[in-house]
């Protein structure tokens, strides 16, 4: 019993560790993620989503950001990331797709196209994903992913920030202030 309050609490904690906006709804999930088992990494997903994620008619509409905090370094890749975008968002969307009465035909497969930036931590791209959560049609997505590794936590964290948005856009200022503290 002391067991399973302590692990909760612990959970609990860390599901504050990435800071973002008030207004931005905050999740956490344990990877391996159950809708994309074939991603082999170990630690916890943040995930904070702007206030207007989920509306159509907002600037915000799909822009979120998510970070994985792992024990193991992810080693990422333009390569990797476009299998494992492809593997997340078709995990994702065929889930909550099928689970709207979708049949796996009608959801589009996940199109990426992710690149190193000019550094050397930094991808840039873009991800083409069938909206079943609101449209049920087409979504490009702008994506930038970042490595970081914190020496006091001994944690890898990569960041994955979403949005239809240009990289101009006041939005990517907000999510580059999302991050987890190394403390």
């Amino acid at each position: 019993m002391f067991f399973t309050v302590s692990a909760q609490e612990q959970t609990r904690k860390q599901s504050f560790l990435m800071d973002a906006p008030d207004n931005w709804r905050k999740e956490t999930l344990t990877l391996p993620l159950s809708f994309a088992p074939e991603l082999d990494y170990k630690g916890l997903e943040f995930v904070r989503f702007s206030s207007g994620w989920g509306d159509k008619n907002s600037e915000e509409f799909w822009t979120y950001k998510f970070a994985w905090h792992l024990d193991v370094d992810p080693n990422i890749t333009a390569e990797s990331l476009n299998k494992e975008l492809k593997i997340y968002f078709d995990g994702l969307l065929n889930l909550v797709g099928t689970g709207k009465g979708l049949t796996k035909e009608a959801i589009v497969p996940t199109k990426t196209n992710i690149i190193r930036s000019n550094s050397e931590k930094l991808f840039i791209g873009e991800v083409t994903i069938f909206d079943v959560f609101f449209t049920e049609a087409l979504k490009i997505l702008n994506v930038k992913v970042s490595t970081t590794y914190c020496e006091i936590t001994k944690k890898h964290i990569a960041y994955f920030e979403f949005s239809p948005q240009p990289y101009q856009h006041k939005l990517w200022d907000i999510m580059n202030q999302i991050i987890i503290p190394c403390k």
